[in-house]
């Protein structure tokens, strides 16, 4: 007598070593790639792919142009995904849908959150880990500056401008308007590249020189100018560019 057909796969229907959850209580969550991760919250598979397959298919619509055609830059992309396009993957429901929009709501509230505590800005690095999963996502240039105070610690994200796809007007009066009223100590100039590449243009050197001109006359130096765009950035402190 023939065996039933499964319709389902499911996470027990991996080999051991290969499921999720036992490779995350074994080596931790950073172990796990996107799919993983992504596993663990939808559960099962399809008829025809493994949980972690159909979560894979999941995350390709963040390399896809959305419905009006602009590109999409990796996982932070996820977060503009729309039900109708999650529903439209075989194998993913409304539950599915609205457990994975529920999921990337809560990742995009704890960054948001974390932005407004007086959390110490040591490094490029720190300040890019605040605004990455924000900025990343922006689909025209913004251009915002980090007031710090006297003990290098976050007090404020301010947005100075928003632009088009590849270039945003910004005038020092405006930055350092801003930068006094808040009464900032330092300040870090921030902003984004939707084409994903942080490599600074001929017009944000300028920008920046003149920057750390007008900050000096002023008694408020500017302690950086990080470029964010997809997963990566560019510190121009780092490159030792200011």
């Amino acid at each position: 007598m023939d065996e039933p057909v499964k319709t389902r796969f499911i996470l027990k229907d991996m080999p051991e070593e290969d499921r999720p959850q036992e490779k995350l209580l074994k080596l931790g969550a950073e172990a796990l790639s996107n799919a993983e991760l992504l596993a663990l919250i939808i559960r099962t598979g399809s008829a025809n792919k493994t949980v972690v397959e159909l979560a894979q298919e999941v995350l390709n619509l963040s390399s896809r142009p959305d419905a009006e055609g602009r590109e999409r830059h990796g996982l932070f992309a996820l977060r503009d995904i729309t039900l109708p396009e999650l529903l439209r993957v075989k194998g993913i429901g409304l539950s599915k849908a609205c457990m994975i929009k529920a999921a990337v709501s809560l990742g995009d509230r704890m960054a948001h959150e974390s932005i407004f505590t007086k959390a110490q800005i040591t490094s490029p690095k720190d300040i890019a880990r605040y605004v990455r999963h924000d900025m990343s996502a922006l689909k025209v240039e913004e251009f915002r500056i980090a007031i710090l105070n006297t003990k290098k610690e976050l007090e404020l994200l301010k947005t100075i401008s928003k632009g088009s796809l590849d270039c945003t007007v910004v005038h020092p009066r405006e930055v350092f308007q801003a930068a006094v009223a808040h009464g900032a100590h330092t300040i870090i100039l921030l902003h984004n590249h939707p084409s994903a590449d942080p490599t600074p243009s001929r017009e944000d050197r300028i920008l920046t020189r003149r920057m750390v001109e007008c900050g000096k006359l002023l008694g408020i130096e500017v302690v950086d100018h990080v470029i964010i765009a997809g997963g990566s950035y560019y510190s121009f402190s780092e490159h030792g560019d200011l």
